[in-house]
């Protein structure tokens, strides 16, 4: 008689798992997985689960939990490949003992395609108006669908005809208070000609260590002549005479905003410009102005009732 006391079991087993594999994934991330083994009529516990790549072993897992007729393990994660590619592994019940039977092996394979990491960009602080031939800076920044770090990586501008402009390095440390946002400073040449501007940033992520498809984004802007005068316009309250702060200046296309005297000051080429200024709890005011020389601008601001005013 065989001294061997175990028996081979003669149930089929079969695996399955509790959540599907996603049909792409992103190149390096973690793809949880769930394993459950059936039709077995004992408990399996302690039993193997391996997950092969070919003839590599990735990852193992035992099985944990019975109930409802299958074992199961606990949820564990595998690393997804970093080369974009269509791949196939198996989830592998090997052959092994448990409690004196001996199971048969019993495979399941799962695939997807690996896809590379999608790249954002985003743009601020860009100036507007900006003035011709006179050199201006914007900020870019850029994140990885994966928050994969992109620091050193590469950042490129193109004017309107397509030529390169500028030319950025993003930094090691993300912008504050974002988890994954990196960002640097772009110093640009002031373009040629006046008028609007549609300039584009691009991101090629071609030297990423995962694998990522690269980005571009539209930034837009206003171009002006040169400064040739200086115009100060000075806010007061009707009646009152005192200064009114922190009021809206607005000269063609050029902001401002009074200080605590009441003035602003915009420098400006030659030209006719509509000029507006406002601030809650007062009326609008505005005019046209012609500007051929340096110039003073007073407005008297008539306060609202309280009853009317409208609060930003």
């Amino acid at each position: 008689m065989n001294a061997d006391s175990s028996v081979v079991a003669p149930a089929v087993l079969r695996l399955e798992l509790a959540d599907s594999v996603p049909s792409e994934i992103p190149v390096g991330a973690g793809i949880r997985l769930q394993v459950r083994v059936l039709g077995a009529a004992r408990d399996l516990h302690g039993g193997r689960i391996e997950v092969m790549a070919g003839e590599e072993t990735i990852a193992t897992a035992q099985l944990m939990t019975f109930r409802d007729g299958l074992s199961e393990t606990a949820g564990f994660t595998v690393t997804a490949p970093v080369r974009v590619e269509t791949f196939s592994w198996m989830i592998r019940f090997p052959p092994q003992e448990i409690d004196g039977i001996v199971y048969a092996e019993c495979v399941r394979p799962i695939s997807s395609q690996i896809r590379p990491h999608r790249t954002s960009l985003a743009v601020w602080a860009v100036p507007s108006p900006v003035r011709m031939e006179s050199r201006f800076a914007i900020t870019v920044g850029a994140k990885s669908s994966g928050a994969c770090a992109l620091g050193g990586a590469y950042i490129e501008i193109h004017d309107e005809t397509g030529m390169p402009v500028g030319k950025g390095i993003l930094g090691d440390t993300p912008w504050p208070g974002t988890d994954a946002l990196y960002w640097t400073e772009i110093g640009l040449p002031g373009p040629p000609r006046e008028g609007p501007q549609h300039w584009r940033v691009s991101f090629a992520a071609a030297e990423l260590e995962l694998p990522h498809l690269g980005s571009s984004a539209e930034f837009s802007f206003t171009a002006v002549k040169p400064a040739e005068h200086r115009v100060a316009v000075t806010v007061t309250e009707c009646d009152a005479a005192t200064p009114v702060e922190e009021t809206q200046i607005a000269l063609g296309p050029y902001r401002a905003a009074t200080d605590k005297t009441g003035t602003a000051h915009i420098e400006v080429p030659s030209g006719t410009y509509d000029l507006a200024v406002w601030k809650s709890g007062f009326e609008a005011a505005s005019r046209t102005v012609e500007i051929a020389a340096d110039v003073s601008v007073q407005f008297e601001l008539i306060r609202l009732p309280k009853e009317l005013t409208v609060w930003d």
